[in-house]
């Protein structure tokens, strides 16, 4: 099943790793890393982006801060709990990770395809910048009967 692509979350971005490998998790021996990738928007302001990478895709060890990555995935979320509340973690879960030269501007980069069900009806509001913006609660089914909230 792991070889099989998931065709109703993909994600492909390209940016600037901008954090240290941080240890996340071990399931069944296979460890994961949290890294903070910075992703250009056409408007070249940034986002940082926490991607979640298996210690089997690449070195961990590593120091490749400042390195520009190509990350093939899927929009994952989980809730942590937190003191007396539950907060839901969004990152990119990588299945494919390259380093590539610089920014290079040629390459297909940052799109998300999600096909899912919307939870809750739309909230719509204002950004403190004056833009109307909805907020949208979209579940995402997984193999196995898991899904994500995004």
């Amino acid at each position: 099943m792991s070889d099989k692509i998931i065709e109703n979350n993909q994600v492909e971005i390209m940016g600037k790793i901008a954090s240290q490998f941080t240890f996340s998790h071990q399931v069944f021996g296979e460890g994961f890393y949290m890294v903070d990738v910075l992703v250009k928007r056409l408007s070249d302001s940034e986002d940082r982006i926490p991607v979640m990478i298996s210690e089997r895709l690449l070195d961990v060890t590593q120091d490749c801060e400042g390195e520009y990555i190509h990350v093939t995935g899927q929009f994952r979320s989980y809730n942590r709990h937190e003191e007396k509340k539950n907060r839901l973690v969004l990152s990119v879960f990588a299945r494919e990770v390259e380093f590539v030269e610089d920014d290079d501007e040629s390459m297909k980069t940052n799109s998300i395809f999600l096909d899912g069900y919307i939870c809750k009806p739309p909230v719509y509001r204002k950004t403190p910048l004056g833009r109307e913006i909805a907020d949208l609660l979209v579940a995402v089914n997984r193999p196995y009967g898991k899904s994500d909230y995004i």
